[in-house]
C-alpha cells in the first residue's frame, strides 16, 4: 500500500466507447455512497456526526444543506468581531474547521481553528436575523449551542441564550452570505453536516476488537456486543460482517450492534474497527453463530413427480414437476445411479448432468429438502443411455488429484506438468496429470502468513518465456499486507531468494484479491481486493481494490494512467483474470450481498466500488464502466476465470457450478450456461490446460479460516466440446 490518507476521486481515462456510467465528483460521490450503502461505503472522514456522536476531541466542517457550502469566518480574519458566513469549501482551511467544546448539559462553544475565537450571536440578541460572528470565547449563553438531529444525517444548531437556530439568512447560495440566527423552522438552510476532518498525519489503524459474543439470539436477529478498540487518534466507526459480507456499521462510541439474521443458517460473525482518517483495523477473531429455525418443521416435501431425463451426446437433462411443503422447498437433489450429483434451488426444476461416458445406462432420481433439513424420498426413477459422442459444452470430467489444504492457485508448465499452491499450508505442488501423482516441491515463500480467513498463498503464474527464464510468479499475503514475488523454479524446485515484484497492498481477514495473469502483451496483472475499505477502491494512489500492471521484473510500465501499478479500480474483490483471443481483459468480482459482476477492464476504468454493485447503486450517466455480465450473489460468489476459444468459464463458490457464456466480438456475454451444478460442490480455480481442456479446484470445507489440511479437494480435468 503507497497510502493510508482518506482516497481521492481521480478522473477516469476509458478509451473504449462502451455504456458507462457517471462517476460524480468527490463531494458528489460521497453523497450518492451515503444514499445508497450507509456506513460501510462513506469514507468515515467524510461521514456526518450528529448530537449522538459529536467529539469533542474533532474538528469539523459544517455543511449547509441547502448550499452546500461551509460555515467560515469572512477573510479567514482572526479579529473579534469578524462576520461568520458561509463560503465554497476548501480542504484544510483552518477558518472552515471548527471544535464542539463542551460546556455542560448537553451545550458547547463553537471555536474556530485559525483564531481559537467562539462563535457568538451579536450583543446577545434574542431577535431574528441578528449577525453571527467570532469573539473571544468568554463561556458566554450567546456563544452556547446544542444539536438537535435533523434528517438526513444533518443537524441544527440551537442557540441557548434565544432557542434560535443557526441559518444562511436569506436561504442564500452565495459565498459571503450571511449567517444569524433564526426561529427553528427545521429549514434546509437551517441544517447542517458535521464532516469530521481526518488529522493529516494519521496512518495508524485501529487495534483490531476483541471479546465478539452475542445475547439474545433469536431466528431473526441477535445483538453482537464486542471489546472496544484502541487507537491513537480515536476510533470512528465499527463495520460488522459475516463471511466476507457486510452487515451494518455503528459509530465508534458503540461496542455493540444489533444483526438481522436468516433462520437456520450458520455465518462467521467479524468486526473491524475505523478510524476518521479512513484508516481499518485487521479484523476480530471470527465468532461462528448457528442460527435456529423460526419453527420446527419436521415434516418433509412431497416426492417430485414427473420426472424425465433425456441424453444429448455425454449429458443428460433431467427435468421433473415442483413439490409442495408445508414451509417452502428450498431445494432438490439429482441423484444418478444412487449418488446425489447435483443440486439446484427450490425454484428450479432441471438439472443438466454433464461429461458422462459415451453409449452408458444411467438411473436418475430426484428428492426434495427445505429449509430444516428434510428430504422426500426420492423419486420413481428414470433410465437412459447416452450418446455415441459428446455434444455438450463438457464431455468428460476426471478426478486427477485430492487434496487435504485448498488448490487456489494453478498454472501449467510447458511440459505439461501442473503446479498448484496450498493456499493455507503454504506450500507449492507438482501434480503429473497422467498419474495423477502429487509431490509437494522442495522450498518454500518466506514470510507467508494466513489471516484467518482468505489469505495465504494465493495466486500463480509463469511467463511465455518460463523454458527459458524459469521464474514462478506468486502472490501471497504476509503479516502486514499482499505481495507479488517471483522465485526460481529449477529441476523441481524453489530455489534462491524471492524477488518481491509489489508491495504494500492491503490485506485483511477477506477481501485480498490474488489472482495473476500475464497478458499479451508481456505484462502481470494482478487482481487485489479492498483489504475491506471500500474507500480505497477509490484511491487511485492505493493498490487496494484494483487491477494493476507490471513488468515481470515488479516495474512501472510508462503506459500505465495514473504512474504507478494501477490499471483499472473501482473493484471490491475481484478474483478472476482471463484474457480472450482479442487480447482483451476479463475480471470477475465478488459483490457483497446482490450482485457479482463479470468485467472488460479498460485502461483507467473506474468500475463503480463502493458507490455501484453491478448495476446496484449510484450507477447512472457516463463516467463508471458497467459489468458485462451480472450474476445473483446468492447462485454465484465466483472466483477464477478462463477463456478457451471464444467462452469464458467461471468457477463459483456459493453458486456451486461452473458458468459458461459466449464471447462476441463486439465483447458482449450471450449463451449463459449453468453447469455442474451442485456436481462438485464449492469451485475456486478454472484454468486453461494446454489440450484445450480446462483444470477446475474445488473449495467446499475450511476455506474461511487459516487452517491448513482441514478440507478435502479436488482437481479436477475437464475435455471440452461445442
Amino acid at each position: 500500500m503507497t497510502s493510508e490518507t482518506s482516497p481521492t476521486p481521480h478522473p477516469t481515462a476509458a478509451p473504449h466507447r462502451r455504456p458507462r456510467r457517471r462517476a460524480p465528483g468527490a463531494r458528489a460521490l460521497a453523497g450518492a455512497v451515503a444514499a445508497a450503502l450507509a456506513a460501510l461505503l462513506v469514507p468515515v472522514a467524510a461521514a456526518p456526526a450528529s448530537a449522538a456522536t459529536v467529539d469533542p476531541g474533532r474538528w469539523y466542517v459544517l455543511v449547509n444543506r441547502h448550499s452546500g457550502k461551509a460555515l467560515d469566518v469572512a477573510g479567514a480574519s482572526t479579529a473579534d468581531g469578524a462576520p461568520v458566513v458561509q463560503e465554497s469549501r476548501r480542504d484544510g482551511r483552518a477558518s472552515q474547521e471548527w471544535r464542539f467544546v463542551d460546556a455542560g448539559d448537553g451545550w458547547y462553544r463553537l471555536r474556530a481553528r485559525h483564531s481559537d475565537k467562539a462563535l457568538q450571536v451579536v450583543g446577545g440578541l434574542r431577535v431574528d436575523r441578528a449577525p453571527v460572528v467570532q469573539q473571544t470565547d468568554r463561556a458566554a449563553r450567546h456563544q452556547q449551542v446544542r444539536l438537535a438531529d435533523s434528517a438526513g444525517g444533518h443537524v441544527r444548531l440551537v442557540l441557548r441564550h434565544s432557542g434560535k437556530v443557526l441559518d444562511v439568512l436569506g436561504a442564500s447560495r452565495a459565498d459571503g452570505a450571511a449567517v444569524g440566527q433564526r426561529t427553528d423552522r427545521d429549514a434546509r438552510n437551517q441544517q447542517w453536516q458535521l464532516v469530521p476532518v481526518a488529522p493529516a498525519s494519521d496512518t495508524t489503524a485501529p487495534t483490531p476488537p476483541q471479546g465478539l459474543r452475542t445475547s439474545g439470539l433469536t431466528c431473526t436477529a441477535v445483538t453482537l456486543t464486542w471489546t472496544a478498540s484502541t487507537d491513537d487518534v480515536g476510533v470512528a466507526a465499527y463495520d460488522v460482517y459475516h463471511d466476507g459480507q457486510h452487515m451494518t456499521s455503528v459509530p465508534g462510541t458503540a461496542t455493540s450492534a444489533a444483526l438481522t439474521l436468516s433462520p437456520g443458517v450458520t455465518w462467521g460473525l467479524y468486526v473491524n474497527a475505523r478510524d476518521a482518517a479512513g484508516n481499518v483495523s485487521q479484523a476480530s477473531p471470527t465468532l461462528e453463530l448457528a442460527v435456529p429455525p423460526c419453527q420446527t418443521d419436521t415434516r418433509a416435501p412431497t416426492v417430485p413427480t414427473g420426472v424425465a431425463a433425456v441424453a444429448d451426446g455425454t449429458s443428460v437433462t433431467v427435468r421433473w414437476t415442483a413439490s409442495t411443503d408445508d414451509v417452502g422447498v428450498t431445494g432438490y437433489e439429482v441423484l444418478r445411479d444412487g449418488v446425489v450429483v447435483g443440486t439446484v434451488p427450490g425454484s428450479a426444476t432441471s438439472f443438466v448432468d454433464s461429461g458422462l461416458a459415451a453409449g452408458t445406462a444411467y438411473a436418475y432420481a430426484v428428492r426434495a429438502r427445505d429449509q430444516a433439513g428434510n428430504r422426500s424420498a426420492a423419486s420413481t426413477l428414470v433410465r437412459v443411455t447416452t450418446g455415441t459422442g459428446c455434444t455438450g459444452a463438457i464431455c468428460t470430467v476426471r478426478q486427477v488429484a485430492t487434496d487435504r489444504d485448498l488448490p487456489w492457485g494453478l498454472v501449467e508448465l510447458p511440459d505439461g506438468s501442473v503446479l498448484y499452491g496450498r493456499r493455507d499450508a503454504g506450500r507449492v505442488v507438482r501434480l503429473d496429470p497422467a498419474t495423477g501423482a502429487t509431490a509437494v516441491v522442495p522450498g518454500t515463500i518466506p514470510g507467508l502468513a494466513g489471516t484467518d480467513g482468505e489469505g495465504g498463498l494465493l495466486g500463480l503464474a509463469v511467463a511465455a518465456d518460463f523454458e527459458d527464464d524459469p521464474w514462478l510468479y506468486v502472490m501471497h499475503t504476509t503479516t502486514t499486507d499482499n505481495r507479488v514475488v517471483r522465485i526460481r523454479y529449477v529441476d523441481g524446485a524453489l530455489t534462491g531468494a524471492p524477488q518481491v515484484l509489489v508491495q504494500g497492498i492491503p490485506r485483511n481477514k477477506y477481501h485480498n484479491g490474488g489472482r495473476l495473469r500475464f497478458g499479451p502483451d508481456g505484462m502481470l496483472y494482478v487482481a487485489t481486493g479492498d483489504g475491506q475499505n471500500p474507500a480505497w477502491a477509490q484511491d487511485t494512489s492505493n493498490l487496494a481494490g484494483k487491477v494493476l500492471r507490471v513488468r515481470p521484473d515488479g516495474g512501472v510500465p510508462a503506459d500505465n494512467p495514473f504512474g504507478n501499478a494501477v490499471w483499472s479500480y473501482g473493484h471490491r474483490n475481484p478474483q478472476g483474470l482471463a484474457f480472450d483471443s482479442r487480447g482483451r481483459l476479463w475480471q470477475q468480482e465478488f459483490g457483497n450481498s446482490v450482485m457479482d459482476e463479470t468485467n472488460l477492464v479498460v485502461r483507467g476504468g473506474n468500475y463503480g466500488w463502493p458507490q455501484c454493485e453491478g448495476t446496484s447503486g449510484q450507477c447512472s450517466g457516463a463516467g463508471l464502466v458497467a459489468p458485462r455480465l451480472t450474476l445473483p450473489v446468492a447462485s454465484a460468489s465466483c472466483s477464477g476465470v478462463a477463456v478457451v476459444g471464444d467462452h469464458l468459464w467461471i468457477a463459483c463458490l456459493r453458486g456451486a457450478r461452473l458458468y459458461r457464456a459466449t464471447i462476441t466480438a463486439d465483447g458482449a456475454l450471450t449463451d449463459v450456461r449453468s453447469l455442474l451444478q451442485g456436481t462438485y460442490g464449492r469451485l475456486r480455480t478454472v484454468e486453461p490446460s494446454g489440450d484445450g481442456g480446462l483444470w477446475l479446484t474445488t473449495s467446499t470445507r475450511g476455506d474461511k479460516d487459516s487452517v491448513a489440511n482441514n478440507s478435502d479437494e479436488r482437481v479436477l480435468k475437464l475435455t471440452l466440446g461445442g
